[in-house]
């Protein structure tokens, strides 16, 4: 007996010993296996990239995880004292592992047959998330009970905090606990309340299955859990408690954080290059831009106006769909519900733990105004009358004027020419005039007119879905009445009741096919103020202002005519508007072009050819200055074109980026300078190191200067004061420019651009329209902005017979420059030394007395005559030129 206990006592050391070993192996191979934690003590989470507006807006916020730092000071006690009920109230107790903690979530696991408990502390938590993976395994829990324990040597519970609070993920794509409030609660952290710091604390354990946009009812009780945690730990009063338990929570309803996106994503594309994009998405860059929020808001409301005008004169392409009788009140109140939500910024959860949005459909509401528009009509005896609008309807606190809804026709009446429809079971009315437009839909360059619609059954029938948009709210039928109809309704014995009600004024809509863009610079620095590459980036990521390579058309005169300036002609210069077969694509062949409107003026001057924009004397001009110098023209000032060796240039059949015209045209109102639109001031990375972005894109060109002239071309031409002192970015004579400025001056207040003479005297440019009517262009400048805007079909088919630069586009660059006038003021074009004026017969070009009928003062460049060599370079004797002879034909 003695020798068997003996055995047995051996035997349990054996196995002790045997035991120990094992678990010091065990130790020793996972501690040789561990991180290193010595990177918790230089945390560098991934950062979102930001890029910002001139005026400080962000106009996105790109990376793989939406986060911002917050130090703990900053991070309010009822903030960290939910986390920690939630989570773990041993938190300033422990060592990293809560054994116990730990040991009542294995009992209260085993009793429910499944996990409802955690037993990882803070400290254990962190192990996790910034040492290890989230793999489910011993050999992870293992390690994270000897990391956690290593951690809490190494720092304090504080820095444990903060990298806990700034690093968890609490759903909705936040990271750490700024980000949640922000998101969550359009709040500061400093400002969440008790009540909302108990919701986030909430989210950790399952942030999807908690989160209060998916699953509301969840999301309740969870918070739920975490204020009794608190109470019960007494981290919350009991006045706080209840408080909090009664406290609406308010949830923040996201909208599309992307503004401005052609462009941001054109600067995105940038920076990128030079950080690479991995690095853009985790080391949160501060991208500091030009562009001015305000007046790209102005840009991109025009481009959606004008482009919508210009597909409106095109035709009505018909209702989108049809419903019957049965299905009516289904799409009312489906409508009624999307323009509530839509309309709404956020949503509560009420008592049933339900979404409660801000504006929310009431069904009992809705049926009562139904029940009272029914009462209505049945009462009037009378089918053709239509209930106008309950007082009860607050259908009327959403709508947005000149926004476009879903709405369906109701009734037709031809006799009065009005459309009535029930938008989202709410009247409306939409009149002859808003309607009138909706011819049959027949895109063509030939048609010059359509027969505007006054029967509106012609067009629409009960049933048919359309959009529309709303104009005014309410208003009467009276003003809309035609005076038939006005005297029918005096008659009616339902006259007073008919002329009581009131509706919601709409106009016929359609979605647009038509595109557009806007391109804005600062005439002296080349920074970006506006940037539309499109009506929707949503719907189109299709760059226009650097992608879309489309014909200029007239645009392109301006460029061609400042070639003619510098080689001997002036804006008094005749030219002959008359027919003539010119030079053809090869030797073999003619060309007989004509003008726009298919006449001839016979003799013009070079102004006035700019001015009506004149075809032949165009070709004419670039036929005598020759295309080969026209080409190494534009080569010479960055024009970023590629151009066939033949007259066909001079109309612009060619492909430029509005990006490339707004940048040529810069030539002008910048007094000859060339500028490369930037659109970056700072690159800045989470650390502070600053970065250089070359704004030179690939393909962009930069002008040839007499300073880097490798053809010789420009010193060859030794006798043209014109070109003589070019360097650097001084690419164009500064004369010169300003005579373009003039000429360009004339066409808004003498010629094609004339609409938008009323906006200043201080702005020059040029319309442009090509062949068919496929692009429409109205490029120009005052003395501080220049502005492109171009409008065409991205399949290169027709606007439609009349769509020149001259209508939409001008109307578009018009009204988005007033408003740069009110930030970049409206200032004259300083006149540069070397110019001088006379008063010339604008017809005939020849030197009048001052003030005479049909007379201007024209400007003219001092021309400084430089000595002239022969062959031999000898000078040659040179006569100065009579007054008549300067103002001859050239």
């Amino acid at each position: 007996m003695k020798s068997l206990i003996i055995k047995i006592f051996l035997a349990l050391v054996g196995v002790g010993l045997l035991a120990g070993i094992t678990g010091a192996l065990a130790f020793t191979y996972f501690n040789l296996d561990l991180p290193k934690i010595d990177k918790l003590q230089d945390y560098k989470p991934n950062l979102a990239s930001q890029i910002i507006s001139k005026d400080g807006v962000i106009l996105a916020e790109l990376g793989l995880e939406k986060r911002e730092i917050v130090e703990m000071k900053q991070v309010p006690i009822r903030v960290i004292d939910a986390f920690l009920s939630a989570e773990d109230d041993k938190f300033f107790e422990h060592k990293g592992v809560d054994y116990w903690g730990l040991t009542r979530a294995m009992l209260a696991n085993f009793r429910a047959g499944k996990v409802v408990q955690g037993g990882s502390t803070i400290t254990q938590q962190v192990a996790k998330s910034l040492l290890l993976s989230s793999e489910r395994s011993i050999t992870r829990k293992l390690k994270d009970f000897i990391l956690a324990q290593r951690i809490e040597e190494k720092l304090t519970k504080n820095e444990i905090l903060f990298l806990y609070l700034n690093q968890v993920y609490l759903g909705g794509g936040y990271y750490g606990i700024k980000a949640a409030a922000r998101g969550y609660f359009n709040k500061e952290l400093k400002e969440i309340t008790v009540a909302e710091s108990a919701m986030i604390a909430g989210l950790l354990v399952a942030p999807g299955k908690y989160s209060p946009y998916v699953n509301p009812h969840a999301a309740k009780m969870r918070q739920g859990y975490v204020l009794d945690r608190m109470h019960k730990l007494k981290k919350i009063t009991d006045a706080e408690f209840e408080a909090a338990k009664k406290e609406k929570t308010i949830y923040h309803l996201r909208v599309d954080e992307l503004k401005a996106g052609y462009f941001t994503e054109w600067v995105r594309q940038k920076v990128v290059d030079v950080v690479g994009e991995k690095s853009f998405l985790i080391d949160g860059y501060k991208i500091k831009t030009t562009l001015d929020w305000e007046l790209q808001q102005v840009a991109e409301e025009q481009i959606k106006r004008g482009i919508k005008e210009i597909d409106k004169r095109q035709g009505y392409k018909g209702p989108f769909a049809h419903i019957g009788p049965e299905e009516l009140s289904k799409f009312e109140k489906q409508t009624r519900v999307k323009i509530f939500k839509d309309f709404s910024s956020y949503f509560t959860i009420n008592e049933k733990n339900e979404k409660v949005y801000e504006f929310y459909f009431d069904e009992k509401a809705y049926d009562v105004i139904k029940e009272e528009q029914s009462r209505i009509y049945v009462s009037s005896g009378d089918e053709n009358f239509f209930p106008g609008l309950s007082p009860n309807d607050n259908i009327l606190d959403v709508l947005k004027e000149n926004t476009q809804y879903e709405a369906v026709v109701t009734r037709i009446d031809d006799a009065s020419k009005l459309i009535f429809v029930s938008l989202a079971g709410s009247p409306g009315v939409i009149p002859l005039d808003n309607f009138k437009w909706a011819h049959k839909r027949s895109i063509s360059e030939n048609t010059a007119y359509y027969q505007e619609v006054s029967t509106p059954s012609t067009i629409l029938r009960v049933g048919d879905l359309i959009h529309v948009q709303v104009s005014k709210k309410p208003v009467l039928l009276a003003p809309y009445l035609s005076k038939e109809s006005t005297a029918l309704v005096g008659k009616s014995k339902l006259g007073a009741l008919t002329r009581s009600q009131k509706y919601i004024l709409c106009l016929l809509d359609q979605v647009a096919e038509v595109q557009g863009a806007i391109f804005s610079i600062d005439a002296k620095t080349g920074d970006v103020i506006s940037y539309v590459g499109g009506s929707n980036y949503n719907n189109s990521k299709f760059n226009r202002v650097a992608q879309a390579k489309r014909q200029p058309g007239s645009a392109f005169k301006p460029i061609l005519f400042a070639a003619a300036l510098e080689n001997g002609y002036n804006p008094a210069t005749i030219i002959l508007d008359t027919p003539e077969a010119m030079p053809g694509f090869d030797s073999a062949s003619s060309w007989k072009p004509k003008n726009y409107d298919g006449d001839y003026k016979g003799p013009v001057t070079m102004r006035v050819s700019l001015e009506q924009s004149r075809n032949i004397p165009t070709i004419k001009i670039a036929d005598k200055v020759g295309v080969g110098n026209i080409l190494k023209f534009v080569d010479r000032i960055g024009f970023n074109a590629k151009l066939e060796n033949n007259l066909s240039i001079a109309l612009g059949t060619f492909g430029v980026t509005p990006r490339d015209m707004v940048t040529t045209y810069a030539i002008f109102a910048n007094g000859g300078k060339f500028v490369t639109p930037r659109s970056i001031t700072s690159v800045v990375d989470r650390d502070g190191k600053k970065y250089v972005i070359n704004e030179v894109e690939k393909d962009m060109k930069i002008p040839s200067t007499v300073s880097d002239d490798k053809t010789g071309d420009l010193k060859n031409n030794s006798n043209n004061s014109y070109v003589q002192n070019l360097t650097g970015k001084q690419v164009y004579d500064t004369r010169l420019a300003y005579l373009m400025t003039s000429m360009l001056k004339g066409v808004i207040t003498s010629g094609t651009g004339g609409a938008a003479r009323e906006l200043s005297s201080n702005i020059a440019g040029k319309t442009g329209t090509t062949n068919d009517y496929i692009d429409a262009w109205f490029v120009g400048y005052s003395p501080n902005v220049v502005t492109a805007v171009w409008a065409g079909f991205d399949d290169n088919k027709t606007l439609g017979y009349g769509e020149t630069g001259g209508r939409t586009p001008l109307v578009v660059w018009r009204e988005f420059m007033r408003a740069t006038f009110r930030k970049y003021g409206d200032d004259t074009f300083d006149i540069p030394a070397g110019i001088t004026q006379d008063w010339i017969d604008k017809t005939t070009g020849r030197k009048v007395a001052p003030n005479t009928l049909g007379s201007i003062l024209e400007s003219f460049a001092e021309v400084v005559e430089l000595p002239k060599t022969d062959e031999a370079g000898v000078p040659v004797k040179a006569r100065p030129l009579g007054d008549d002879e300067y103002f001859e034909n050239q």
